[in-house]
């Protein structure tokens, strides 16, 4: 009996060691997944951009631009403006997007996108599924694909719905798939995330303030005598107004040129970046080094490994180690400077916020 006990007591001690040592190695096998998961993303969709068999997509302008309305000498008898409102919107949300015409489902989803951050989930939920259709008709759509990303990062952002990895991941590879150099259209088309957007911000509020102060003074100027010194000065204060507003709009137009001619090489990076802005937003600092050592071991010359490197450190409290890797940076000279001045101007920043930078 003292036998049989002693035989039971060693094979329950095998069986927890045993039981220890599976539950360990899943532990380990499950870390070493996620890690190469993480790791391969932003990689992954390098090496793509990188593939010389890349197919040039099809211009957005294509899909919506409108036919011209025949004219018609007919009398037409026009019913009131909310009854044909209220017909319109009834009629669109009886008709299914599969027996819409692609012109009409592709100016409705630009029309949305102008606005993505203001829509409600609905809404973005309609847009995804606008977007779906008109990519099974139009694979080459690229701004399709990228329509439908923006719409579900913004609905995982603003309503806390976490999105699909598998489905965002499938996107990214899609879009990865798309080459901009072969044209001005194509690199156009590309433009994802433009870092070019705030300095824009800014100038279109300059221009706006400076409208509404000529406008004061042209209220000023009305009922006064044209060969008063009041009217000649208050005058000459609008051409001086009239005049800078012609500087910034042209600083804005070559904001536009200087974005369409780099817009390939960030289609690039923003493509690559999604997945670090993720994990960013998800508090996975820990995934986020990880990726962008890997990264910056493969691609020593590109700054968006350098960038999100830095910023998991800065957010993690690790500031000497992040001032290290800007200072041991391989990046060439005018690179580690804009890369600099990319973590100076994102600095207050909320990570989580990302989805609001996502332009169409």
């Amino acid at each position: 009996m003292a036998g049989l006990r002693e035989s039971i007591q060693t094979n329950r001690k095998l069986l927890i060691a045993t039981i220890a040592l599976v539950t360990v190695l899943i532990g380990f096998l499950g870390k070493f997944y996620i890690d190469q998961k993480r790791e391969n993303q932003s990689l992954k969709l390098k090496l793509m951009l990188m593939s010389e068999n890349r197919k040039t997509p099809k211009a957005w302008s294509e899909l919506t631009r409108k036919a011209p309305v025949a004219s018609t000498s007919a009398l037409v008898v026009k019913a009131p403006e909310a009854a044909i409102e209220a017909e319109t919107v009834t009629t669109e949300a009886q008709i299914a997007l599969s027996e819409q015409d692609t012109q009409t489902l592709a100016v409705k989803l630009d029309e949305q996108m102008r606005r993505v951050r203001d829509l409600d989930a609905a809404a973005l939920d309609n847009n995804i599924s606008i977007a779906d259709e008109i990519i099974s008709r139009e694979p080459d759509s690229y701004s399709a694909y990228k329509a439908k990303l923006i719409s579900l990062l913004t609905k995982e952002g603003k309503f806390n719905l976490e999105a699909d990895d598998s489905e965002i991941e499938g996107l990214l590879e899609s879009m990865a798939q798309f080459n901009f150099t072969s044209d001005s259209v194509a690199r156009r088309e590309a433009a994802l995330i433009s870092n070019a957007n705030s300095e824009r911000e800014g100038i279109e509020m300059q221009i706006e303030d400076l409208s509404a102060e000529r406008e004061a003074l042209e209220v000023q100027l009305e009922g006064l005598d044209p060969n008063s010194a009041e009217f000649t000065n208050l005058n000459t204060q609008i051409q001086s107004l009239e005049r800078r507003q012609g500087e910034l709009l042209g600083m804005v137009e070559n904001l536009g040129a200087r974005v369409s001619d780099q817009s390939a090489q960030l289609a690039n990076e923003d493509v690559i970046e999604i997945p670090f802005m993720r994990m960013l937003a998800k508090n996975d600092y820990e995934g986020v080094i990880a990726n962008a050592q890997s990264f910056i071991e493969q691609f020593p010359n590109s700054p968006s490994g350098y960038f999100y490197l830095t910023k998991a450190l800065e957010l993690q409290g690790n500031r000497e180690e992040a001032l290290n890797v800007i200072q041991n940076s391989t990046l060439p000279g005018d690179t580690q400077t804009s890369f600099i001045q990319r973590l100076e101007s994102e600095s207050k920043e909320d990570p989580k916020a990302y989805w609001q930078k996502l332009d169409f």
